[in-house]
Formats: C-alpha cells, sequence, structure tokens
C-alpha cells in the first residue's frame, strides 16, 4: 500500500502523550487538566495507519476514558478520518500507556462508529479535522445512543481537540470543548511508532 508524505506525518504528529496543563491553570472554570494519549496500533488490524486514543483526568490517571481507534483513509489524494468504537472500552482502558497492549487488538474488538468520519486539510502550518456539513457522528453509551461532535488541529509539537457531546434535539454543547478548543502540548511523542506497527 502506498502511504503519502502528508498522512504519514498527521499520523506522527498525532501520535503522542499530550498535556493541557497550561490552559487548565489559565481558565480553571472551562478546561479540566487532562492527560491524553494517541498511540499506533497495528497496521493489519485495519489495513491502515490507525490511532488508539483516550484521556484522563490528570488527577486520577489511573481511569482513563474515551476510548476510541482513529484510522487514517487516503483516496485520491484526499485524506479522511475515521473512528471506531470499542465494543467493551473498559477491557482497553489503560492502554495509551502500554504499547505491547495495543499490539493485542484486533478487528473483532472494535466497531465502526456511524457517521464519525472527518476531512482533513492542511494550512498555516496544521492540519484541521472537520465533520462534514449535516453529518451525525453517534456512538452508545450505557445503552443509550449519544451525538458528538469532532474536530481537532494538530502541528508537530501541539494538539487542539474541538470534541464535543451535544445534545440531539437542539445542537447546543453539553461536554467537552463547550467553550473553545482544549489546547494540548506534546510531552511524549510516539511518532516512531506510526511505521514500526
Amino acid at each position: 500500500m502506498n502511504i503519502s508524505s502528508q498522512l504519514l506525518q498527521l499520523a506522527s504528529w498525532m501520535a503522542g502523550e499530550f498535556s493541557n496543563r497550561e490552559q487548565s491553570l489559565d481558565q480553571p472554570v472551562w478546561f479540566v487538566n487532562l492527560v491524553w494519549w494517541q498511540r499506533p496500533i497495528p497496521f493489519n488490524v485495519l489495513g491502515s495507519i490507525a490511532i488508539f486514543a483516550e484521556q484522563a483526568n490528570a488527577l486520577i490517571l489511573d481511569r482513563p476514558y474515551r476510548q476510541r481507534i482513529l484510522q487514517f483513509v487516503e483516496n485520491d489524494g484526499k485524506i479522511q478520518v475515521k473512528y471506531w468504537g470499542f465494543k467493551d472500552p473498559a477491557a482497553w482502558s489503560g492502554s495509551g500507556r502500554d504499547h505491547d497492549r495495543l499490539n493485542q487488538i484486533t478487528i473483532n474488538d472494535i466497531e465502526p462508529l456511524s457517521g464519525c468520519l472527518l476531512d482533513i486539510s492542511f494550512a498555516n502550518g496544521r492540519y484541521k479535522a472537520e465533520m462534514p456539513k449535516d453529518a451525525k457522528c453517534c456512538f452508545q453509551y450505557l445503552n443509550e445512543s449519544r451525538q458528538v461532535v469532532l474536530g481537532f488541529e494538530v502541528s508537530a509539537d501541539e494538539f487542539w481537540s474541538g470534541d464535543r457531546g451535544v445534545d440531539p434535539e437542539t445542537g447546543t454543547a453539553i461536554w467537552g470543548a463547550t467553550v473553545d478548543f482544549y489546547k494540548f502540548s506534546k510531552k511524549q511523542d510516539f511518532g516512531n511508532e506510526v511505521l514500526n506497527n
């Protein structure tokens, strides 16, 4: 499979351990201090480059949440990110800090998330991922369907997350990046793992 240099750069920039500590100190009312892990999984799981992601409150690192897979796909020079959820998210909790555990993921552990596909563009030294207009990304949580708006930007050493849960009736943000993007700095680089999987 031919992988473009842009896709490799995007995946490498996204691979790391990130923290928004500075933002949480500057604006503690709006932003909790989070640690965010994004780590490559074996290429053979989806037949393409993909990253495991999870996050945790910096005060309770042993309880990470929002386990998911971001798959990088490229067609006719257009890069997109497709989201996958875990059938049993709790079984994979903490895998962002355990590279060996990520090698155990199989296609049977995950399922595609309906409507969760982002288009990638590049400008001003960073990649930007946005949902297509009118797209609805949904997932199951506690046996209920939830809706989320996904989006991010990434540079070589920073990551911005605009992920937010929304009320499906009103579109009002109810959790996540309700005021502005979460702004993370890369604390540990896992970019070398992108091609080693």
